[in-house]
């Protein structure tokens, strides 16, 4: 199963079908950790794990966990309180790099215990160290938001053909993401499963705050945590939701940051000075979009394209090389010439050197090409005569681009 995006007027099947529950697979309590703009005292999250179970409970989910940074005091502390849940499970957000190039990737792994929370952050300073203990333990991992912390430090194409080498489980729709990105994500693995069938799907809301908490969540079979957690290993389920949206994502932000820090704001408070209070508020403010939010930096231009008063997109040379031959590039290809198209942007690809790349333009279909199938560098002159010998001639899909 795969991707399905929810209509406000459609009422699935499932809703009313006891065989399917729902997990919301990424969400964070105030146990998680920030490690930076610490300057600002801000926490990643001020939800209490209580709160957490207690809303994704009300709000429909069957099963619970928590995904917080690199820690898990957060769910033993409420397994501590509450020593009888049986419908909740050890998670944690791992933060891992790329050892050579020191890009960062965010990992969530399900099911796990203490012994193995302590081996995972031993080794999680090179993804493959901690690649090869999560196949050795059989811990279920699943790669968040796949290009948030993406820095063009090794090639798109290189560096998605790891993730998939390394990985079979995908996180494609992310509750506090812009759905340009998600939909990126998504468009990029059914092009995988349509050729190689092999990964799995999942969503989760990545609530920091709780009013986007279990919006977004994950369906699959199973009467027990571990029984839906092996339909999701197989890729027997699918994701459901919607995203908060940035400004209701920060405004919800900004409330729960003031709320935290009502304290600061007793100016009777003699703990600090009133200069102090003032400076505290002022930091907590300034950081909350960047902790709290966990707001998508890297991939602004991504997400957020559509904010810029840009008409057009070049899809560069190195990504159409192999576009013919090579299934990752086919793939972000396919995805970045989709998410265009609905941003309503003129797409143009670069380096286009043969038919069978043109070809692939066409069918999927890329505004405008150029590149040495159409010429190579000329003069201005015999420019305006090529143009003019090709003015009768439609070049429209795709057309020359000079």
């Amino acid at each position: 199963m795969g991707s399905r995006r929810p209509d406000d007027t459609e009422i699935p099947a499932w809703f009313s079908d006891l065989r399917f529950k729902k997990a919301d697979l990424h969400c964070h309590s105030v146990y998680s950790t920030f490690k930076y703009f610490r300057i600002a005292n801000t926490r990643d999250s001020y939800n209490r794990p209580e709160e957490v179970y207690r809303l994704a409970k009300e709000r429909g989910m069957d099963f619970v966990t928590l995904t917080d940074h690199d820690s898990i005091d957060g769910c033993l502390y409420l397994l501590n309180e509450n020593p009888d849940l049986t419908d909740f499970f050890i998670s944690e957000e791992v933060e891992t790099w790329f050892p050579s190039t020191r890009q960062r990737i965010h990992v969530n792994v399900f099911d796990i215990d203490e012994r193995q929370h302590r081996e995972i952050q031993r080794l999680r300073e090179n993804i493959y160290d901690l690649h090869a203990y999560l196949r050795q333990e059989g811990i279920l991992a699943s790669v968040n938001h796949m290009f948030q912390n993406y820095r063009m430090r090794n090639s798109p194409r290189q560096y998605f053909e790891e993730m998939l080498r390394m990985f079979d489980v995908f996180e494609v729709k992310n509750g506090a993401m812009a759905s340009q990105h998600n939909r990126l994500i998504e468009d990029l693995m059914a092009v995988v499963r349509e050729k190689r069938g092999a990964v799995s799907l999942v969503a989760g809301s990545d609530a920091h705050t709780l009013a986007p908490l279990a919006r977004v969540y994950t369906v699959a079979e199973g009467e027990t945590p571990r029984e839906f957690l092996a339909r999701v290993r197989t890729g027997e389920c699918f994701v459901w939701g919607s995203e908060m949206g940035f400004r209701v994502l920060l405004t919800d932000v900004y409330r729960m940051v003031f709320r935290y820090y009502g304290s600061v704001l007793d100016w009777k408070n003699p703990d600090f000075t009133r200069g102090e209070k003032a400076r505290h508020l002022a930091f907590a403010a300034m950081g909350a979009p960047f902790s709290a939010a966990g707001v998508p930096l890297a991939i602004t231009s991504l997400n957020y394209l559509k904010r810029f008063p840009i008409s057009s997109v070049k899809i560069d040379g190195t990504f159409i090389r192999d576009v013919a031959s090579s299934e990752s590039d086919a793939a972000i290809v396919s995805a970045v010439i989709g998410i265009a198209r609905s941003l309503h942007l003129q797409v143009i690809a670069e380096g286009v050197e043969t038919e069978e790349q043109l070809s692939f333009l066409r069918r999927r279909r890329c505004d405008a090409a150029q590149g040495y199938l159409f010429s190579r560098a000329i003069t201005a002159e015999k420019l305006g005569r090529l143009l003019e010998e090709r003015r009768s001639v439609s070049y429209m899909e795709p057309r020359i681009h000079v």
